[in-house]
Order: structure tokens, then sequence, then C-alpha cells
């Protein structure tokens, strides 16, 4: 196709037209107007107005009918990916009798490992105390290294020497003759250490029940910080928290607590004169004022998982005695809440009476029910006892108890 070729008189013609097109047309207004669509304000107050229809109705989604019987397509595979002959049940059974290849079997055979006794593995293990040993930071060496290899071999070793042990308490016949021969054994003469042949008795000592206690029941009462006042020091601070009692008390909001009382200076007086007189008590009242108050957790016989405790006391002259812990104790302090009443000026009044006839009931039920206990050694040199000590229906039988030394220091 030919160019187009414009003549000089063309060109002039479109140039006035389009020069002509340029002019804008001016309106009547100098700013520029802005043309909005507001809304009118609302010619009267809002007011609350109840409506009759439930709240949820334009909010809560509920499906229709027509959405609950359309059924959606579901695009898997027809099998779901799993080949399974539902037609014939032999298909997946295991022939017992079937031989192995000799390919596979390597892959049922436990790794051994063969002992490193070469001389080169010699020199590598070698450690020079001067040279910092080569670690690798690196979690799948810490995972999959050497030290990590069979770890299930090892599990469950000490439980299982444990058990080697013979089981004397399978009968009652059993029972008889492991009884009486705590009784036979009582009377060896403790020479060693059962198990430390350079260690050798200081002294030996007879264990018994504590006949003059037992029929009291023990508590261990265990503080979270010393309950000492911090005014009070030294001896007369031990004297004082000897006195010491523990009530279990309510605030007014209902929550229980546990107050610490201790005695005040004329109940420490009394305290003394009852000592020195050699009484159990003086028909007076014994006042003890609330020093601080703690939350408590108790665990006694009755309690899941409770372990039996016990305590020795030495008398001089006499032998060693022990007891036991029915209950164990533990107090934390208490935090003050923002607006409660203090309960500070507390202040606890006893007074003494003789026993009444259902708590003596209960100190001869204590007494007379049989006890079988197993005192084991102890390693750091403290009074410990190897023997059985048995009480049952006034029968009494006493172990020995080992002062120990190495070397001949009394420790």
């Amino acid at each position: 196709m030919a160019p187009t070729i414009q003549t000089q008189a063309q060109r002039e013609d479109g140039h006035r037209s389009s020069s002509h097109r340029a002019i804008p047309e001016r309106s009547g207004v100098v700013c520029r107007v802005k043309y909005c669509n507001s809304l009118p304000d609302i010619p009267f107050d809002p007011k609350f107005i109840t409506y009759p229809f439930d709240q949820h109705r334009f909010v809560q989604y509920k499906a229709t009918s027509l959405e609950k019987q359309h059924k959606h397509e579901l695009l898997t595979e027809p099998d779901l990916g799993v080949t399974i002959d539902l037609i014939n049940p032999d298909t997946y059974r295991i022939d017992p009798n079937i031989v192995l290849d000799p390919a596979d079997e390597k892959l049922l055979e436990e790794d051994i490992q063969a002992p490193s006794s070469s001389k080169r593995s010699q020199q590598h293990a070698k450690v020079v105390p001067w040279m910092r040993k080569t670690e690798y930071i690196s979690t799948e060496f810490n995972r999959y290294g050497v030290s990590n290899d069979k770890v299930e071999v090892k599990i469950g070793v000490s439980v299982k020497q444990q058990f080697t042990e013979e089981e004397i308490y399978k009968d009652r016949d059993s029972q008889i003759a492991a009884i009486e021969k705590t009784f036979e054994d009582a009377q060896k003469n403790i020479a060693q250490h059962y198990s430390k042949p350079r260690v050798t008795p200081v002294e030996v000592l007879p264990v018994f029940p504590d006949f003059k206690m037992w029929i009291n029941p023990c508590a261990q009462v265990i503080f979270d910080s010393d309950p000492a006042p911090k005014e009070v020091a030294g001896s007369a601070a031990v004297e004082m928290m000897s006195q010491a009692m523990i009530r279990g008390m309510m605030d007014e909001e209902g929550n229980q607590f546990v107050a610490y009382f201790l005695p005040n200076e004329d109940t420490i007086r009394k305290r003394k004169r009852d000592v020195d007189e050699e009484l159990d008590y003086m028909p007076d009242e014994y006042e003890y004022k609330i020093a601080r108050e703690y939350n408590w957790n108790v665990k006694n016989k009755a309690s899941k998982g409770y372990e039996e405790n016990y305590f020795f006391i030495f008398r001089d002259g006499d032998g060693v005695y022990y007891n036991e812990l029915e209950t164990r104790v533990r107090l934390s302090k208490r935090r003050a809440k923002a607006g409660a009443q203090s309960t500070t000026n507390a202040v606890l009044v006893c007074k003494h009476r003789d026993m009444n006839e259902k708590e003596l009931e209960a100190q001869v039920w204590k007494w007379t029910r049989p006890h079988t206990h197993t005192f084991w050694q102890h390693s750091d040199g403290r009074p410990y006892s190897s023997q059985k000590a048995f009480i049952s229906c006034g029968r009494r039988q006493g172990g020995e108890i080992e002062r120990e030394s190495d070397g001949g220091a009394i420790q």
C-alpha cells in the first residue's frame, strides 16, 4: 500500500482544528466543584426498642434442607491406593516353611561388635592431659554415636540384681523361719563391715524399739525457712522453738492455714518450773502467741506413696532406741492477701488434763499391733544396724548398731 501524502493545505487545516479543540470550556465558578451524596442527619434521637425476634437469627448460621441433602463428590482412588484381595483369603497367608534367600538372612542377624584390639586403635585411645579432646558439634553424632549403641541392653540391670536374692516371705512357715533367724543373727558379734574389709567397729550398741515413747504418735514437721523469731537468737531461740505449737485455723474468708505459736515469757518460766520440780504439768494456763502462718502438705500412712520413716534416740549407758514417724508435714509461708485482716494478735491458751478412755485405747492398740522393721547400714560412719528388730504382743528382740571408723579414728 502506497504511503499517504498530505498537502500543505491539509496540514494547515488539521493544525487549526487541533488548536481549536485544546481550549477548555470555563464554568461560572472560580473554585473546583466537588459533588457529594451524603445522607441527611437523623431527624430524631436514637431510642432503645425491644425487638420480639431472636437476637441470633441474623448471625447464627443454620444449614437448610437443600444443603443437607446435597451430596458432595469425594474424588479418591477406587482402592484408596491399597490393593486388597477380598475374594481369596489365602492371598496374604505366610508359609511357615518358606526358606529365606541367603541375601535376606543378613538383615536378620544381630550386630556383633568385634573387640578393637589393634595397635592403631590403642594409640588413638590414649588420653593426653595437655591436649583438648576433640568435640563434634553435631546432633547426628550425639544421637547416633557409639555411646548410644544398644542402650536397651543396659536398662534394668540394677533392678534385675535386686531380685537375685531368695524370697523368704512366700508363705507362713517362711515368715516364721525368717523371724526366728533374726534372733540368731542378733547374737552374732560384729567383727567387720559387710562390704568394707578395712572398716572395723569401734563401738557396738544394742538397738531396741522405744518402749517408753512407742505409744505416742510422732510427726516430722519440715519448714521452708527458719521459724525462729528474728529478735531472739542463740540458746533462747532454740528453747523457744522446742516448746512451739502448731494448730489449724481458718480466716474470715474460710481459707484454712496452719498457725505457728511460740510461748511467751510467762509460759517459758512455767515450763522451766515444771522441769525443775519434775512435774508433768500444773493446772495453770499456758499462753502462746502466733508467730507465723503457713500452708501445709500432710502425708501419713493412709496417703498413697508414703514411705515409712524412723528416727533413733541415743541414751547414754542404755543403748539406742528407734521410733516411728507416722506423719510428715511440710509447711510453706502463707502470702498475706490485700485487704485481709491479720491474725498476728491471736493467742493460744492451753490447759493440761488426763487422757480419756478413747485416747488410752488408741495407745494400747498402737503398742500391741505387730511390727517388723529392717535397718540398713550407712557408709558415712553414722550409727546403723544390719539386723532386724521385732516387736509383737510383748515379744521384743533387739538388733545391734555399730559406730564405724576407718583407720581407728572415731567418727
